[in-house]
């Protein structure tokens, strides 16, 4: 039972579609091509399309846990739901808070900042001038509350429209790519050789590193778990089309890195030429691409999805983050007034709030980091107040999704559990080469252990947990 003072949120507001491009929405994929491209090149070379595509299977071992855990589990607060059923109350509340406070909170403000500085890459590609990225910080976060209060329904409409745009240009890109490199075609980006390595052990470092990388790009792809409450059929809609979207994008992904190797060509050095221009300060080489072959036009259209790619991932973010504080706080772990809803719309509008007031925080944190660090010059400043977001919140990213795949152990056969080890595997890999400051592991420890205090002060509370599954789904 709800406590008193909450309120349900609007049931049947969307279906297996609306689920589908929320999940699209999460993954971000022009943000993703236009941000990451040159890091899995910088690592596996001219193997990317490989590196990609052992990914995606490792990723998908990974959603397999999801889709087990959304067909049993339906819960607002999914990942604190899935490992509370399956593992234990307190763990739960650990990886509830892992996932709401410090990765999805941390995820909206970094998804901001790179709004910022992606809008500045973009503006400066099209017309020659760099202008303040902090005159483009305050976008999404006004703006995405619109829909965000408005409920689901509106914002998976906004994601639909923005994220079909998106992957429209991409698919143009591809598409146009191929027909005119098709004497380039071949093979090799899908061999061990295209890593340029001669050893075994240089082989695996180079396709690994292309991996940690990688896996980045489907950050998201879990997002339609928690709206499951106020999705038809969620017992089959989210886990089906969160399994159906992460396909799709790790095939997207597969072709556009692809088509940038058709375009740049299969050699060291045209490839380390190619990651060069994308560490400078001048145009992404990725726009470049873009203006090749579909002109000014393009260029305008592909910068401006790049834009829309960010605000619908940071929407997606933005609802899943206030349903994970809305679902806790419904079960009693969590101050009541997060689980109330808008009167009229339905929408977890206070946990909105103050999802958008605390990721406003650690912006300025992220700001200071990098400030403190030596970056003054406005575009520098807010490139590495990015940086530093994104790799904390990774950390944390992995590490929820770790507990949550060793709580879909218990729900699975052996075939089952060999492919949830295998993903566990991949997330272990990245999350160990994903701690490259001594800072970062400092503040993951402290947080963690601070969560566990706080799960013993709140002990009653936790033992007497009753877990509300959607009654309705």
């Amino acid at each position: 039972m709800a406590r008193q003072g909450s309120s349900e949120l609007m049931r049947n507001a969307t279906g297996f579609l609306g689920s589908l491009y929320n999940s699209l929405a999460g993954q971000a994929p022009a943000y993703s091509i236009a941000g990451g491209a040159a890091l899995i090149m910088g690592s596996a070379y001219a193997a990317a399309p490989l590196a990609m595509l052992l990914t995606l299977l490792g990723v998908l071992a990974v959603v397999y846990s999801i889709f087990v855990l959304a067909r049993k589990y339906p819960h607002a607060a999914s990942f604190y739901a899935y490992v509370t059923n399956t593992i234990n109350a307190r763990t739960g509340f650990v990886n509830g808070i892992v996932y709401a406070v410090f990765y999805s909170i941390v995820g909206v403000g970094s998804v901001a900042i790179a709004f910022a500085y992606l809008g500045t890459e973009g503006i400066y590609a099209v017309t020659g001038h760099v202008i303040n990225p902090l005159i483009l910080l305050p976008i999404p976060i006004v703006l995405a509350l619109i829909p965000a209060v408005l409920g689901v329904r509106p914002s998976v409409r906004t994601e639909m429209t923005l994220t079909s745009i998106e992957i429209a240009v991409l698919l143009i890109f591809v598409i146009l790519s191929f027909i005119a490199n098709t004497s380039r075609i071949s093979l090799f980006p899908f061999t061990v050789q295209g890593t340029f390595a001669v050893t075994p052990s240089g082989i695996l470092t180079a396709l690994s590193g292309g991996l940690i990388f990688a896996i980045t790009y489907f950050m998201g792809f879990e997002v339609s778990t928690q709206i499951s409450e106020e999705v038809r059929d969620p017992r089959k809609s989210v886990p089906t089309s969160t399994l159906w979207a992460t396909v799709f994008m790790g095939i997207l992904y597969i072709l556009v890195t692809y088509a940038i190797l058709l375009n740049i060509g299969y050699t060291q050095n045209a490839i380390n030429n190619f990651v060069s221009l994308a560490e400078g300060m001048g145009p992404n080489p990725v726009y470049t691409l873009i203006r090749h072959y579909l002109g000014t036009a393009g260029l305008l259209l592909f910068a401006i999805s790049v834009m829309i790619s960010v605000f619908g991932c940071y929407l997606a973010t933005l609802n899943a983050t206030a349903r994970m504080l809305y679902g806790m706080a419904r079960d009693g772990l969590l101050p009541t007034w997060l689980a109330e809803t808008h009167p009229r719309y339905k929408s977890p509008h206070k946990a909105l709030y103050l999802s958008t007031v605390v990721a406003v925080l650690t912006i300025v944190l992220a700001y200071m980091a990098a400030y403190i660090s030596g970056y003054i010059k406005p575009l520098e400043l807010t490139y590495n107040a990015m940086e530093d977001a994104y790799a904390i919140d990774s950390l944390y990213y992995v590490l929820s999704l770790i507990l949550v795949a060793a709580g879909a152990l218990k729900l699975t056969r052996w075939s089952g559990r060999i492919a949830i080890a295998i993903g566990m595997a991949i997330l272990a890999i990245t999350f160990y080469y994903s701690i490259v400051s001594i800072w970062y592991l400092t503040i993951l420890v402290a947080s963690i252990a601070l969560t566990i205090v706080v799960s013993y002060a709140i002990n009653p509370r936790i033992r007497k947990i009753k877990i509300t599954i959607c009654p309705y789904c």
